[in-house]
């Protein structure tokens, strides 16, 4: 165990410009928007003529919000604060698929698979910590830098109460923070490990590709899809793939698709014990142990030595 948490803790700073700087610079930059509205945007101008004060509107706008039924406040400020990780959610899918195309190719393009080798470490311990490292290490830290965010979301708009005539403790009582948290994070690495078998996948290809491992990655794929279409008339794999990645985006989302009754998605709401239940999601880790138990081998052959 002690080996496992060195090699989680190498994958970290090793990748840590995708794990955690990029959120951190979002966050930053969405705070630092948020901060530049609050001084310079005191004013509205609507159709070129009518000019408003947003001031002056506050207390209004605050008096209207405390004075919102308790069920339908508390709904409108979870949403509010899940649509903060909307954008986070969706950018920690693109790192991910990036980092499993990189994880056991990188390490053999600089050569630094040579030195790791060295060391008394199994195929099986490195590949597994890289594996989870995409499903729980970057969903994890990617959930940080949301609740970091999200507190500030809150600190925003509890000044502006401040300034409105209201000590900002509504807000607060409607937020049910440490529920959003908990959703959050639950549900971002139920999204990370429904994709385990493309996670998987790529990492196959990654150890096996000597060259652009973007194309042993997704060549095979694009390759079956035309297959099946040129001999069998079907689209199913197609289908397939596409609604494993479109889940994925829906189980993250989860939480405002469930506080809006299912709006968001026509009407279908995933819970935790919805996804957790569903043979898709087992069968998908099965997949997803096939194809580590391939780079797993392929890496304790395919090197430069």
């Amino acid at each position: 165990m002690r080996t496992f948490k060195a090699l989680l803790k190498r994958e970290f700073w090793e990748h840590k410009g995708g794990i955690f700087y990029t959120p951190a610079i979002m966050a930053a930059v969405f705070a630092t928007m948020m901060i530049v509205f609050g001084f310079s945007g005191d004013h509205f101008v609507l159709n070129g003529e009518h000019k408003i004060d947003f001031s002056q509107k506050l207390p209004t706008v605050v008096e209207t919000f405390e004075a919102t039924p308790d069920e339908e406040r508390s709904k409108g400020v979870q949403i509010g604060l899940h649509g903060t990780g909307l954008v986070f959610s969706l950018v920690s899918l693109v790192i991910c698929l990036f980092y499993a195309l990189g994880s056991l190719y990188d390490e053999r393009k600089d050569r630094s698979i040579l030195f790791w080798k060295s060391l008394p470490v199994s195929d099986t311990v490195t590949v597994l910590s890289k594996f989870v490292s995409i499903t729980l290490l970057v969903p994890v830290s990617y959930f940080i830098v949301i609740t970091i965010f999200q507190v500030f979301f809150l600190l925003y708009f509890t000044v502006f109460s401040w300034f409105g005539g209201s000590s900002g403790i509504t807000l607060w009582a409607s937020s049910n923070l440490f529920g959003v948290m908990f959703n959050n994070l639950l549900h971002l690495v139920l999204a990370s490990l429904w994709l385990a078998p493309l996670w998987a996948w790529l990492m196959l290809a990654s150890a096996w590709a000597k060259k652009v491992a973007f194309l042993w990655g997704g060549l095979p794929i694009l390759m079956i899809i035309i297959a099946e279409g040129w001999i069998f008339q079907t689209s199913r794999f197609a289908e397939m793939f596409a609604e494993r990645i479109g889940k994925s985006v829906m189980i993250q989302n989860s939480p405002i698709n469930n506080l809006l009754g299912g709006d968001m998605f026509d009407g279908i709401t995933y819970t935790a014990g919805e996804v957790l239940g569903g043979a898709p999601f087992w069968v998908g880790l099965g997949v997803a142990a096939i194809f580590l138990a391939g780079a797993i081998y392929t890496r304790r052959y395919r090197d430069e030595a």
